[in-house]
């Protein structure tokens, strides 16, 4: 009877236990909110029947390049890049070495020199400067780069040759279109340039308005590319479907595509979607506010959205409800001395 009441003990801690957790989770708002900054109305003034933006908090809005990249473009040695050095004073002391995993190559005489993330300039100035200690008088080196493998730029995607590309030296955005032939019939009005940031140690994706360099002629957008960038140019009529849907994604835009039809392409709403936040998401222009328009379920049903057409690169972003999330993620776990209340979060089973 004692193994009996405790087992029923533990139950009811559990269950209320959970109670409480979805009391929390309701009082947090469970996870990120966006809020809406125009009302549909204004929406619809502003726009005459198409979509919006989210504000900066916003984690899919990819961010802006830095206007003022004031960045070395001069390539940089990396791992698995061939040199040759030749010293002008002797030939016995040429050579021609890889460098190393961890960034170091084998010089005749000096043997170990550490030239990750130098420039060739900076290399010669460093082995000379060792060479002047002890062996040289006034010594004159020259580092030519052989073979670029550490730091190539990757061109995907709406561009006649798409490929890798060796980074030589300095090199702007439509540089490296040129490289690429340039960009396809149907290229979007965006692309996204992924870099690895120095300061993170992650990687980071940026947008830049195509619009603006290739028909306004703003250079401001025409960016330094930096070796390791992959650039990518999605076709245009497309967007994207994100947040509490069961099938997120990239989807094409057809001839009048409404909210509700890009949500039915995504596999619907999640059972844990919060049916009063869905929303949708433009980017205006660079130097131009981010708009926020919040549409519940009901309104979609009812036919609201249905004169809000899709334009290239939308984002439709459903949020979680906490509450939704709990009752869709928790379940019983029955065990031989108990019953207990277990949760698994349903995002992160999803994108098993």
């Amino acid at each position: 009877m004692r193994i009996i009441n405790n087992h029923i003990a533990r139950s009811f801690r559990s269950v209320f236990f959970a109670l409480i957790l979805v009391l929390f989770l309701q009082g947090c708002g469970g996870g990120p909110r966006f809020e809406q900054t125009v009302s549909l109305e204004e929406f619809k003034n502003s726009f005459g029947g198409q979509s919006s933006q989210l504000n900066d908090r916003d984690l899919l809005v990819m961010p802006l390049m830095p206007e003022n990249d004031n960045i070395a473009g001069d390539y940089l040695l990396g791992a698995g890049d061939l040199l040759s050095i030749i010293v002008f004073e002797t030939e016995d002391l040429n050579s021609e070495v890889r460098v190393s995993s961890t960034g170091i190559i084998n010089v005749t005489l000096l043997g170990a020199v550490n030239v990750l993330n130098l420039s060739a300039a900076e290399a010669e100035q460093k082995i000379e400067k060792l060479y002047s200690k002890n062996y040289l008088y006034n010594p004159h080196v020259s580092v030519h780069i052989k073979d670029h493998v550490s730091k190539q730029i990757t061109l995907l995607g709406a561009v006649k040759a798409p490929g890798t590309y060796n980074y030589v030296s300095r090199r702007r955005l439509l540089d490296i279109l040129a490289m690429g032939n340039g960009l396809t019939e149907k290229a979007g009005s965006f692309c996204y340039v992924t870099r690895h940031d120095a300061k993170s140690g992650k990687r980071v994706s940026y947008m830049v308005d195509l619009d603006e360099l290739m028909k306004r002629g703003d250079m401001a957008s025409n960016h330094t590319i930096l070796g390791g960038d992959v650039i990518y140019i999605p076709e245009s009529g497309q967007c994207f479907v994100d947040g509490a849907v069961r099938k997120p994604g990239t989807y094409p835009i057809s001839n009048n595509m409404s909210i509700s039809e890009a949500i039915a392409l995504a596999g619907g709403l999640a059972s844990y979607a919060d049916d009063d936040s869905i929303k949708l998401v433009r980017y205006m222009g660079r130097g131009r506010e981010r708009l926020v328009v919040s549409l519940s379920y009901a309104q979609l049903q009812a036919g609201v959205g249905d004169t809000l057409f899709l334009q290239d690169q939308d984002i439709i972003f459903a949020e979680s409800s906490a509450t939704g999330k709990l009752m869709a993620g928790s379940g019983l776990t029955i065990g031989f001395m108990g019953t207990g209340v277990s949760f698994s979060d349903p995002e992160a089973r999803r994108g098993r």
